[in-house]
């Protein structure tokens, strides 16, 4: 019995001993693992379909123009997988600029900055908003395309967006779905091949285009590309093949319902990066028009990057010099006071009303009459008595402003006004203001003449 009770407490012991020479026989030494390596994001490959071989080289651009993209919205992407769009576009010739940040903003800051930054711009990205444009902010981006402004509206499957509110506006609807195919697809069957394309100058040199995760568009313009045969929806059945790719109501708005595609590597994909760069173009050749509100936006710098500053009289140097200075200090816009008129380049033109004659193609092209009264569109005459007037007139791509007044310390204010962007609250239409100073009685109800600027965008 003891022996037994022995050879049970002796058998931990034999049991540690057998593990411990064993482990001491076999041991190698323990795993320390390799440091992990930091690939820049942009050179990560996808394995699959062969890389394109197009190589970007734009042609340079008659004038610089503006790129807005939105980031008003919660936009669900980052400034990285935006860097190929962003870099074509700069390098047409174009500035790229970013409206707003990471930071959420309240509707009525986002309202303002909207406006602010299309008054300027000549064409606007917008990709997978998470918060819906509102109605003021729809009505600032319709205006926008109406003076030939380009929009580019661009969904994901994956990621949460809500763009079908702005998209409507322009007869494009971004179905909830996404496209699959389970016989023609890259790797997997969510990884869509496009090979149909209509001729158009957005699919100039296009034969194949991947799409990572695509939904499909149902719009009221043509579409730009069809997906292969036997690809199908998520949601909905259809006879026709699915388009991704449409353009809107209007040649000047586009809608995408794919973001991979320019995000790198896969950009690189057989031709997507062609597409990319068809894009780019179509962003960077626009005609937009420009109005009153739209001061100083219009000038884009004149001939050799000056403004030239004109005066109705000698005495009005201050007023000139206000101009000038105003001009650079808070636009960055270079001018100079001149003698004589140029009509090669852009100008402002001060003077008070007796001066007015000098100015009589530009004043009646904007529908303004000054004699013993100032008629002006869609208002009743009115006294000179107290009152500025600004209006602006496009003459080919020539831009020039003139601003009379009654008297210098009228015309001062109403530089004041024009410099800080106050005029917009006098606009009577689309080219011209008209300021009365407090206390001077009017012909037409109230002291000021207004009219909704409609943003100016």
């Amino acid at each position: 019995m003891i022996s037994k009770l022995v050879l049970l407490a002796l058998l931990p012991l034999f049991a540690a001993a057998t593990f411990g020479g064993a482990f001491v026989f076999f041991y190698r030494g323990g795993y320390t693992p390799p440091p992990s390596v930091d690939v820049p994001y942009e050179l990560i490959t996808v394995p699959g379909s062969d890389a394109g071989t197009f190589v970007d080289a734009p042609a340079p651009l008659a004038r610089e123009g503006l790129l807005i993209v939105d980031r008003l919205h919660a936009n669900a992407f980052t400034e990285a997988e935006a860097l190929v769009i962003r870099t074509r576009v700069a390098n047409r010739g174009y500035n790229v600029e970013f409206a707003g940040g990471l930071e959420p903003l309240p509707a009525e800051i986002r309202i303002r900055l909207l406006e602010d930054r299309l008054r300027g711009a000549d064409s606007l990205l917008v990709m997978v908003p998470q918060v819906p444009f509102s109605a003021s902010e729809i009505a600032l981006v319709e205006r926008f395309v109406r003076k030939g402004g380009k929009l580019v509206m661009v969904s994901d499957p994956t990621r949460p967006y809500e763009l079908n509110a702005l998209a409507e506006r322009f007869g494009v609807e971004f179905r909830p779905d996404y496209l699959y195919n389970v016989t023609d697809y890259d790797l997997n069957f969510r990884h869509i091949f496009l090979r149909e394309f209509q001729p158009d100058q957005l699919t100039t040199g296009i034969g194949t285009v991947i799409l990572h995760t695509a939904g499909s568009i149902d719009s009221s313009g043509p579409p730009v590309a069809f997906a292969s045969p036997g690809t199908k929806s998520s949601l909905v059945e259809a006879t026709q093949p699915f388009s991704p790719i449409a353009w809107g109501e209007s040649r000047n708005v586009l809608a995408v319902a794919d973001f991979t595609f320019m995000v790198p590597a896969h950009n690189e994909l057989v031709d997507n990066n062609r597409l990319i760069s068809n894009i780019a173009d179509f962003l960077t050749t626009t005609e937009r028009t420009f109005e009153l509100a739209d001061f100083p936006h219009f000038y884009g710098g004149g001939q050799g990057g000056m403004v030239d500053i004109l005066l109705g009289r000698s005495s009005l140097w201050n007023q000139g010099a206000q101009v000038r200075s105003g001009l650079s200090i808070y636009h960055g816009i270079s001018s100079d006071i001149q003698a004589a008129e140029d009509v090669s380049r852009n100008a402002v033109f001060l003077g008070l009303y007796e001066d007015a004659p000098r100015m009589a193609q530009h004043l009646q092209a904007a529908g303004v009459r000054v004699d013993e009264t100032i008629g002006t569109p869609f208002a009743p005459d009115t006294e000179q008595e107290g009152t500025a007037i600004t209006v602006v007139n496009r003459n080919q791509d020539r831009h020039v402003l003139v601003l009379l007044a009654d008297t210098p310390a009228t015309l001062s204010d109403g530089v004041v006004r024009l410099l800080s962007g106050s005029f917009r609250e006098d606009l009577v239409s689309d080219f011209v203001a008209v300021y009365r100073l407090p206390g001077y009685a009017s012909t037409s109800q109230g002291s000021n003449f207004a009219i909704d600027s409609g943003g100016g965008a």
